[in-house]
């Protein structure tokens, strides 16, 4: 299958980006032949995806630069960023319809984001062209509305209105230019479930790809017996809108009684548009401690020698972090809105109803009872299971190949 490949930039840290590293490597690997298409210089491809059989680049760097005065705030960058990747993406979009005439491709995939853009401009020039979006403006904007009588208090009012602005405006773009994809793509059932609610996208239209997980980079190997000490509690996420931030904090204070016994680690920023690290100052120290941002490699350490990662999401399509957890051999608790949930046995995902906090502090004191006996070898096996990089590219070859049959474009050429 020769593939045109739209997205953000494949990097080595995490993320999305780092989840398009693995499926361009796997796709690869697997005989696709693909052109990715990115607005970055060659400096900045992750050096394992270089010079590998039947993967090329065709970049077009944008003239975006930190410390400029269209940057300076967070939200600053966020949306200069979107408006200057735009401009390049026009010129790629009309390089992959240039392309396409001379040599065909079978689809234009395009990773993480929902919005068609530029592609549409080059619509009646491109084969099917197949959208796997990683969230969707309409579930931002639910979250961002619904947590307002909290979030007032912890982030300046100017920020929340252009941020509700931004998010409505996107919601609507979505909605329209998803009418025109030949085929999307949903990371888990959940998620799938709100894009045809949301969107009014046709279930037919819809298949599910999750994400895959690095089940070398996340491993029990070299898992050593807990030292004498608190048990481990791990809260690994954005800090910001709709990730149950709140739900952690209060749950600090609910286990008090575990002083000494249970410790609440919690790790990770805020996003370029919302920020609750504020609430985090209400974090119960006698329980928990805040560490901010942590290495990949220090991660994958820190969840190997976790009793359970915490995922009390208000609303979620996927949460790489569930799969990384069970992939180091632990645990995971997490609300019914976490779409990665879906399929993992039982006796290593404790599932309770979003929001409901008693029944969060219920998983958890049950997950510390049970602490001697944690099924980590499960726990690994289900990630292998449900996770493995080379099953989630071959559903994903699947799902192409069944778009290019069943949509009638003509090849160009």
């Amino acid at each position: 299958m020769r593939i045109a490949w739209v997205g953000p930039t494949p990097n080595a840290d995490g993320g999305a980006p780092y989840v398009g590293t693995q499926l361009l490597r796997e796709l690869a690997r697997a005989g696709a032949e693909i052109d990715c298409f990115l607005d970055v210089g060659r400096d900045q491809i992750p050096p394992a995806l270089l010079g590998l059989d039947g993967l090329g680049f065709v970049l077009r760097p944008t003239r975006w630069r930190w410390g400029s005065w269209y940057n300076r705030t967070p939200l600053r960058a966020f949306v200069s960023g979107k408006l200057f990747r735009l401009r390049a993406q026009f010129a790629l979009a009309k390089t992959i319809a240039d392309r396409h005439a001379d040599t065909p491709y079978d689809v234009v995939y395009q990773f993480s984001q929902s919005e068609l853009g530029a592609l549409r401009s080059q619509r009646g020039r491109l084969p099917p062209i197949v959208v796997h979006p990683s969230t969707h403006a309409a579930g931002e904007l639910r979250w961002h509305k619904r947590e307002a009588a909290f979030a007032r208090a912890i982030e300046p009012r100017g920020r929340r209105a252009l941020v509700r602005a931004v998010l409505t405006a996107r919601a609507a773009i979505q909605r329209r230019e998803l009418a025109h994809a030949d085929r999307i793509l949903s990371i888990s059932r959940r998620f799938a479930h709100y894009l045809a609610a949301d969107y009014g996208i046709p279930q037919d239209r819809i298949g599910i790809v999750i994400n895959p997980i690095d089940l070398e980079r996340f491993c029990p190997n070299g898992r050593k017996p807990s030292p004498p000490g608190p048990l481990t509690l791990l809260f690994v996420s954005r800090i910001a809108v709709r990730k149950g931030v709140e739900l952690v904090v209060d749950l600090s204070h609910r286990l008090d009684d575990l002083h000494g016994e249970v410790e609440l680690v919690v790790i990770g920023g805020p996003s370029t548009w919302s920020d609750y690290r504020k609430l985090l100052d209400d974090l119960n120290p006698r329980i928990a401690r805040y560490l901010g941002n942590v290495a990949p490699d220090d991660l994958a350490h820190r969840y190997r020698g976790a009793l359970a990662l915490l995922a009390p999401s208000q609303y979620e399509p996927f949460a790489l972090t569930v799969g990384e957890a069970l992939a180091g051999g632990t645990p995971v608790i997490v609300s019914d809105e976490v779409g990665a949930a879906d399929g993992i046995d039982p006796r290593v995902c404790k599932v309770f109803p979003r929001g409901d906090r008693g029944a969060f502090e219920r998983a958890v004191r049950e997950a510390i009872a049970a602490a001697d006996s944690v099924p980590r070898a499960l726990a690994r096996a289900e990630a292998e299971r449900l996770f493995a990089p080379a099953t989630v590219a071959a559903t994903l070859l699947a799902e192409l190949e069944q778009a290019r049959l069943a949509t009638d474009h003509p090849r160009a050429g």
